[in-house]
């Protein structure tokens, strides 16, 4: 047997691919609860309904009712290429708001 050594190595979610996959959930699983806070606080109630249609749901019906593991398999992404785009367009359009009506007022959170 022989075997060839090259010059480059693994990347580390080849190695470990499970903790990478863990990681990004972990990460989704933190930041998704603050950014939907954070969209209550102003008022964007669009962008509220908005991630409940395009990523809530198909996770909510992949996990009640789809079966099969491939159809769950398929959901899943679609619900995770979902969510990239609901991320990606918030972050282009959140430049175009304007400042909230509650960020003068005593109490107010708002930075």
């Amino acid at each position: 047997m022989s075997t060839e050594a090259s010059s480059k190595t693994p990347s580390i979610a080849y190695l470990n691919p499970d903790g990478v996959a863990r990681g990004w959930i972990l990460i989704a699983a933190v930041s998704t609860p603050y950014l939907l806070w954070l969209l209550f606080k102003l008022k964007k109630f669009g962008w509220l309904v908005s991630f409940t249609v395009f990523v809530l749901a198909p996770f909510l019906i992949n996990y009640f009712i789809i079966a099969d593991t491939n159809a769950g398999l398929l959901v899943w992404a679609i619900t995770l290429i979902d969510w990239g785009v609901f991320l990606f367009l918030l972050k282009n359009s959140y430049n175009t708001w304007r400042e909230p009506d509650f960020k003068n007022t005593p109490g107010s959170d708002f930075e």
